[in-house]
């Protein structure tokens, strides 16, 4: 007969825990490294800082979305020049056809 373990007297488990108040969520307290009283944040990956409140490739976010844009616009320039050019090759071709074999037409 399997019996639950008694909660231990003293303890709330619903109070948020160090890491989720002075540590924002995104790492754990822990004593610092030369010991003393005050606990320090030891961050999750990809964030730093004394809270955890930065992230480490928050700096990248505004350069990488720019030249993301850049290429995407690039690229559909780049269609709509070939599409231009492909255009004019036709419009010749039909034009030299015209000539060559007699038709009348219009271009």
């Amino acid at each position: 007969m399997a019996t639950a373990l008694p909660a231990p007297r003293g303890l709330d488990l619903s109070l948020p825990t160090c890491g989720e108040t002075q540590c924002s969520g995104r790492g754990t307290c822990a004593p610092p490294p030369g010991g003393g009283a005050n606990l320090v944040c030891d961050c999750h990956l990809g964030y730093q800082g004394e809270s955890c409140e930065d992230t480490v490739n928050g700096a990248l976010s505004l350069p990488l979305t720019l030249s993301v844009l850049a290429v995407i616009v690039g690229v559909v320039l780049l269609a709509f020049v070939c599409a231009k050019v492909r255009q004019f090759q036709k419009k010749k071709r039909r034009k030299n056809a015209a000539k060559k074999f007699g038709y009348d037409i219009v271009v």
